[in-house]
């Protein structure tokens, strides 16, 4: 049901004298914001001669002040010459220099101009803190970036969780995900933080080559071996070795991280008939845990090829 008002003419009148004039007040209020937005501020000024206190405008920004205003005459500015700015209304009897020089591992961001400085920021791979641009700290194997550093924030970075990896130091990348192993083949070693799964089958290292090299070395790298038996293993095989790393007459690192490094190595360049005979000289250095993982793995690959012929000796 529609509602309908009535008003008497005189009521009519009422509202008009009430409306009206606050609606004058209004327009008055917006027209007195108008004009102080366009009225350039002031300072006081003494002048020298009659002693009386004036209202001087001020130069805007880009300009400085030649000449104080006068009894009759307004405030005198001229524009900053090149390489000079005022980023305010001002009275200043010269412009500021652009000094704000790009140092470095910075790069300019906004060049000087008549009202502002020069604005550096740190160039790419930097970011800011304490004045200085600091390169963008990498995240380590089994860590990615989850947020990229900027010219303001270093890089932040995250372990890999489970089913994900990264095995490089870097400030870019991400954790990569695991990949999956194609039909036909099987993990022949699982991946972790901070290595790839490793796919392949028994004719896979059966061919040998660098196939083989690489499951060897990846093999070696997912281990924790203790320091002694490290030891034991390159003072055993790869000191004798004579297409091996040449360490004899020095000392072997007591660290185990460095020791790793020697081990690599000499598995990248070591005869692919020494390789084979990996299980023996675990044995012998009694490596007794890495034999039996290595024998497992052996077993999986025979578990899917029945007829196929292990690559290693004695497993």
């Amino acid at each position: 049901m529609a509602l309908v008002l009535f008003y008497r003419s005189s009521d009519l009148h009422i509202i008009n004298m009430l409306l009206l004039p606050a609606l004058f007040l209004l327009s008055g209020v917006l027209q007195g914001v108008a004009v102080v937005e366009s009225v350039p501020p002031t300072f006081n000024h003494r002048d020298p001669s009659t002693r009386e206190t004036l209202i001087c405008d001020k130069c805007p920004p880009g300009n400085h002040m030649t000449a104080y205003c006068t009894p009759t005459t307004p405030t005198v500015c001229a524009p900053c010459r090149s390489r000079h700015f005022t980023e305010l209304w001002n009275y200043l009897p010269r412009c500021l220099y652009c000094n704000n020089y790009c140092m470095e591992n910075q790069e300019v961001e906004t060049e000087c101009t008549a009202t502002t400085n020069r604005v550096c920021r740190c160039k790419q791979g930097f970011y800011m803190t304490n004045e200085f641009c600091w390169t963008h700290s990498k995240c380590g194997p089994g860590n990615g970036v989850k947020t990229q550093g900027t010219s303001q924030i270093d890089t932040v970075c995250e372990q890999c969780s489970d089913g994900y990896f990264s095995k490089s130091s870097s400030a870019l990348e991400s954790c990569v995900k695991h990949q999956e192993c194609a039909s036909g083949q099987i993990s022949l070693l699982p991946g972790s933080n901070n290595h790839d799964t490793l796919c392949g089958s028994c004719e896979y290292l059966s061919n040998g080559g660098e196939t083989l090299r690489t499951f060897v070395s990846g093999f070696f790298s997912r281990q924790r071996m203790r320091v002694a038996k490290m030891t034991l293993f390159i003072a055993s095989y790869i000191h004798k070795s004579e297409e091996g790393v040449h360490l004899s007459g020095t000392t072997l690192p007591k660290e185990r991280g460095p020791l790793m490094d020697l081990i690599l190595t000499w598995l990248a360049q070591a005869p692919e008939e020494q390789l084979k005979t990996l299980p023996l000289m675990l044995k012998a250095s009694n490596l007794c845990h890495m034999k039996e993982k290595l024998e497992m793995v052996v077993d999986k690959m025979k578990q899917q090829s029945p007829n196929c012929t292990s690559p290693f000796i004695d497993v």
